[in-house]
């Protein structure tokens, strides 16, 4: 681990949440709807339905707490991923099926598709007159990789085409599409997601969608979400000195395999340069030690992207929210491992169940 990090969990760590009095009865309503306890070590204990959760976000407990932190200066932060944790699948996918769907790939766009599909296909030895060099077929060899079959994983269709496809765009072009798109988004969004980002909001709670996906396209979908697309920290495409794309994105996480296991610090440094590149809208100086501000709670379905924004940054007031997929069990499994391996916080777990979306992952 790198050494700033450890720094900054011995400090952190030797610190409490700051509670007082209303900290302690906003816990203790959410205890007493999640079920758990402050002391406990146990990180299945508390589970609640994100219904549950906005009754919460509306109590009398949770907003005085926010009142207090507020009143003393101090600006009060929600993490929330994106992907499978407020909405169904990857939006990235939605979004190229979308180019796909409605012929939205320029001639050099299109070119770039069909030369590296050329090249994945023949890797995989197959022949690529039964599959045309066509876009759409990169969604097939990753749904023939996702079903045991020959093909793609999600992250070359990531890495290998997605980006790549977007080479040539004017950031205007890009968000064009996106905003065109952004429609669309709304029936993978979980029933009950936006409701509880504008309960936050209503306390005074700033909701930061803290993701690795696509930034511009979570800008457009944000309002969607219930979530200030000023509020939005992701994956940016990259453009040249010319205002073009390169086909490539900025990212500060890793992709390595021997971090598939681990809490992983990149949305942890997202966040960071965020808040800092924020930070007279919040009121803060150059000073952005944790004192300054308040994270009340983080929402996350993986265990590595999201478990390292809820190890690595200070302990939340409130709490972390591990998300139960819907129709994706391994992944609350994998996130209760990590959290009980490398979380210290006791009684800082909870299990967020969310409700299928009306449309699912691409079929």
């Amino acid at each position: 681990m790198p050494t700033f990090l450890s720094n900054m969990l011995h400090r952190w760590g030797q610190k409490s949440c700051n509670p007082n009095k209303h900290l302690d009865e906003a816990r203790q309503k959410l205890y007493a709807i999640a079920g758990g306890r402050i002391d406990s070590s146990d990180v299945r204990k508390a589970e609640l339905t994100v219904w549950d959760r906005i009754a919460f976000f509306h109590s009398r407990e949770f907003r005085d707490w926010v009142a207090y932190e507020l009143d003393h200066g101090r600006p009060v932060f929600w993490l929330k991923d994106v992907d499978k944790t407020q909405a169904a699948g990857d939006i990235f996918t939605f979004f190229y099926k979308w180019r796909t769907d409605n012929n939205a790939f320029s001639p050099r766009q299109l070119q770039t598709v069909q030369d590296e599909l050329f090249e994945v296909l023949h890797a995989l030895e197959l022949d690529d007159s039964h599959l045309p060099l066509k876009p759409e077929n990169v969604l097939n060899l990753w749904l023939s990789r996702d079903s045991g079959g020959p093909g793609i994983t999600l992250l070359d269709l990531w890495l290998k085409f997605y980006w790549p496809s977007q080479i040539g765009f004017t950031k205007e072009e890009k968000m064009s599409q996106a905003q065109q798109f952004a429609p669309d988004y709304k029936a993978r969004i979980y029933p009950g997601a936006k409701e509880d980002n504008e309960a936050l909001t209503e306390a005074g709670v700033f909701v930061v969608a803290n993701s690795n996906g696509d930034e511009e396209l979570l800008i457009a979908a944000a309002p969607n979400l219930g979530i200030d697309p000023k509020n939005v920290v992701g994956s940016p495409l990259k453009y040249g000195p010319d205002g073009r794309s390169t086909g490539e994105n900025h990212t500060y996480e890793s992709f390595a395999e021997e971090w598939a296991d681990r809490p992983q610090p990149g949305k942890v440094t997202n966040f960071h340069y965020w808040l800092h590149k924020n930070r007279h809208r919040f009121g803060l100086a150059e000073d952005l030690s944790p004192e300054k501000f308040v994270i009340a709670g983080r929402d996350g379905d993986s265990a590595s992207a999201d478990g390292g924004m809820m190890i690595y940054l200070p302990p939340a007031a409130i709490g972390n929210f591990m998300i139960n997929t819907p129709g994706e069990p391994d992944r609350i499994a994998k996130f209760y491992a990590l959290a009980s391996k490398y979380g210290w916080g006791k009684g800082q777990y909870f299990t967020l169940h969310q409700s299928p979306s009306q449309l699912g992952r691409i079929p």
